[in-house]
């Protein structure tokens, strides 16, 4: 069935406790460093809240960094399956970082995410003035910039990870990896 692993495990069903953990803590600090960068005026000024960028700030790396991880953990158990590059936690992290689809993954996340962030900041803008002359250019390229570098990283981290953690699987009680599929 395209898109599940062999055993039958979906993609979503690899979205676990620590992953979703994780992936919160992170976007509160990311979150909450973003706010004060966007909205200085408003936290230590006179200016208002804005409600919709605050909540995206929070939101945004929530949904990448648990994306990202899922799909980093997909791509080690496939390629410990197919045995190709099973010694990818000991590699350089850059090399990493450019190798196992990473990018590929992270830019697609980034232009997904990019995508709706920018449509909703753009439909907001427009119903609140009735023009997009103010839409807020900063936001637009953080908006597809920071998913890119958050999916990179994610993934990069997550995938290492994983393949850590099954090498010490293997070592403790070896055992014959499934084919590879492809």
């Amino acid at each position: 069935m395209p898109g599940k692993h062999q055993e039958g495990q979906s993609i979503a069903s690899l979205v676990r406790k620590d992953i979703l953990l994780r992936a919160f803590f992170i976007a509160l600090a990311l979150g909450s460093v973003l706010t004060i960068a966007n909205q200085s005026g408003a936290i230590l000024g006179d200016d208002t809240i804005q409600v919709l960028p605050l909540v995206l700030v929070y939101l945004t790396p929530f949904v990448v960094i648990t994306v990202s991880q899922v799909l980093g953990l997909r791509r080690a158990t496939l390629d410990a399956r197919c045995l190709r590059s099973f010694a990818g936690h000991n590699t350089a992290f850059f090399s990493t970082v450019i190798s196992h689809g990473i990018p590929r993954r992270a830019l697609l996340v980034a232009l997904v995410i990019g995508t709706a962030n920018t449509s909703i900041v753009a439909s907001s803008a427009l119903m609140a003035t009735g023009s997009l002359s103010n839409l807020p250019t900063a936001l637009i390229a953080q908006a597809f910039a920071l998913p890119m570098l958050f999916g990179l990283l994610s993934q990069t981290i997550s995938y290492r990870r994983a393949m850590s953690a099954i090498g010490q699987r293997l070592q403790s009680a070896p055992q014959t990896l499934s084919t590879c599929l492809n």
